[in-house]
């Protein structure tokens, strides 16, 4: 699976560009961690228009659909609104169906799972608190852009009904993409806030495809939106 190094190297670039003067101004401080869940819908196109799963269900096809995707966050303050951060999460989803061929049956089960890691750049538009008594706003709103690594895993399965066929079959690799994001956070009391997160994936990965006589490549694509909510819990 393809890694994508010259993503990095731009985020690592934008990184270094942010952090340099943010050091000389402001303390580096823990801002943030954040539980959530998040429904992400990722494109998967191979799997859902090429692929061997077009043959489920009696020939019209099963689809890896969105799914709901448990998310975690940390959050480091920078200065005059920027931060950077690590999330990560895990999205999970399969096909299965009953087969019939040559007189010969069997059961398939398909099952892909995705855990991407994103290092995010963000910046939050808050105004600067000269009152401690003065009122919170309702809304805080926040933009930012991520580097991220997939990490891809997907088992395969086929149990023949007279035993001689069956297998068992795991594929894993990498690679890596980009998202960008919109969001706003609520205060609900002390330092709990509510977050609403909305991001775009970018990015795709090598799919290794093998039949008793050949074997190809296949690319797959990862674009697709997740939106989300979290709790977070602010240290300042």
């Amino acid at each position: 699976m393809k890694k994508r190094y010259s993503a990095l190297a731009v985020a690592t670039l934008a990184l270094s560009f942010f952090i340099q003067p943010a050091t000389s101004q402001a303390q580096v401080n823990l801002k943030s961690v954040s539980v959530g869940a998040s429904y992400w819908s990722p494109s998967l196109d191979y799997w859902n228009n090429r692929s061997f799963l077009t043959e489920y269900n009696g020939g019209a096809g099963a689809k890896l659909s969105g799914a709901v995707m448990p998310t975690a966050a940390l959050e480091i303050g920078l200065a005059k609104g920027f931060s950077v951060g690590g999330r990560v999460g895990y999205w999970s989803k399969s096909a299965s169906s009953a087969l019939s061929s040559g007189g010969i049956s069997r059961n398939e089960t398909f099952k892909l799972s995705i855990i991407p890691v994103s290092l995010d750049l963000k910046y939050t538009f808050a105004k600067p608190v000269t009152d401690e008594t003065a009122k919170a706003p309702f809304l805080t709103p926040y933009i930012g852009v991520s580097v991220a690594r997939y990490f891809v895993n997907n088992d395969f399965s086929r149990q023949v009904a007279s035993g001689t066929g069956s297998l068992n079959e795991t594929q894993a690799g990498n690679t890596y993409g980009a998202q960008v994001f919109v969001g706003a956070e609520k205060k609900l009391v002390k330092k709990l806030y509510l977050a609403l997160d909305v991001r775009y994936h970018l990015g795709s990965y090598s799919q290794a495809v093998r039949t008793e006589t050949t074997s190809t490549t296949e690319k797959v694509s990862l674009n697709g939106l997740e939106a989300g909510l979290s709790a977070r819990f602010k240290f300042n």
